[in-house]
């Protein structure tokens, strides 16, 4: 049985020195003579389309047309390049730890399937990846320009991957790699399975709230992994208290950490957070 394991971009494949987030507020600037101000959080883990129209709601203080989304969105693949290059230049650029002999690995799994399941909009995502050499192991991907939410990025990488593979992905077969909460929530929400990857750009308390099924600093723990992806089912040498799946032989995992979070126990039952009272993951 195939399985499709689907990686985010920034702060899980690479750190791209910040070059998105500068490139975007001087497309911004550029195109309306402000500078948008914004904290990093309220960008991470969302669509490149869904930060463009935030970004012009905060400079023009309305809801963005499709013809202004439009012209951000060429105007920052225009910035993009030159904001890679120069932190390449300045060697501020780097691979998130483990990940290219993670990725080599899982490469020559004749079951698995990898793809990116990235905010960015497609050619963005060719330029960040473009100096890491990663983007040889990804045959498809869901990218920004499948719509505003997360969910529907993640459905669309599914669906592109059913098309070259010939063979339909149930949510079971599906993984999600990121290092947001948001990245999490999509995929909960989306019925797939769900990897934070603690030593990116995500909030390590809403990371923790948000209760994904393996949680890591980051890829140098392959066994782990391949034991989250079922590739693995012997838990020796799984350190305590990363891999918390439910419905797996090592759940007790989670049990024994010290202290019970019953709270956080229910977080990672559920579904999806809208099933909560509240409806989010807070």
């Amino acid at each position: 049985m195939k399985k499709l394991v689907l990686f985010d971009l920034d702060g899980t494949l690479v750190s791209a020195a910040g070059a998105g987030r500068t490139a975007l507020v001087k497309a911004v600037k550029a195109l309306y003579g402000q500078e948008p101000q914004f904290e990093h959080s309220l960008i991470s883990g969302r669509t490149d389309t869904d930060n463009f129209a935030i970004v012009y709601e905060l400079v023009k203080g309305k809801k963005a047309p499709k013809a202004e989304i439009k012209k951000i969105h060429n105007k920052y693949l225009e910035l993009l390049p030159a904001e890679v290059q120069a932190g390449c230049k300045k060697k501020a650029y780097k691979l998130m730890p483990g990940i290219r002999k993670l990725l080599e690995k899982l490469s020559k799994e004749k079951d698995i399937v990898l793809g990116l399941g990235t905010g960015n909009i497609e050619q963005g995502a060719q330029i960040k990846l473009a100096p890491s050499g990663l983007a040889k192991y990804f045959i498809c991907g869901g990218y920004g320009e499948d719509g505003h939410r997360r969910e529907d990025m993640l459905k669309a990488a599914v669906k592109r991957a059913e098309k070259l593979c010939k063979t339909p992905f149930t949510p079971d077969q599906v993984y999600v790699v990121g290092d947001t909460h948001r990245d999490v929530l999509a995929a909960k929400n989306c019925g797939f399975h769900s990897a934070a990857m603690t030593g990116g750009f995500g909030d390590a308390h809403l990371l923790q709230r948000a209760a994904a099924e393996l949680e890591i600093k980051n890829f140098n723990d392959i066994p782990t992994f391949y034991v989250w992806l079922g590739l693995h089912t012997d838990p020796k040498g799984v350190k305590r208290g990363i891999y918390i799946s439910p419905a797996s032989a090592i759940e007790h995992v989670f049990f024994s950490r010290t202290g019970i979070d019953e709270d956080r126990l229910k977080m990672l039952r559920i579904k999806k957070y809208s099933d909560l009272p509240s409806g989010t993951i807070m």
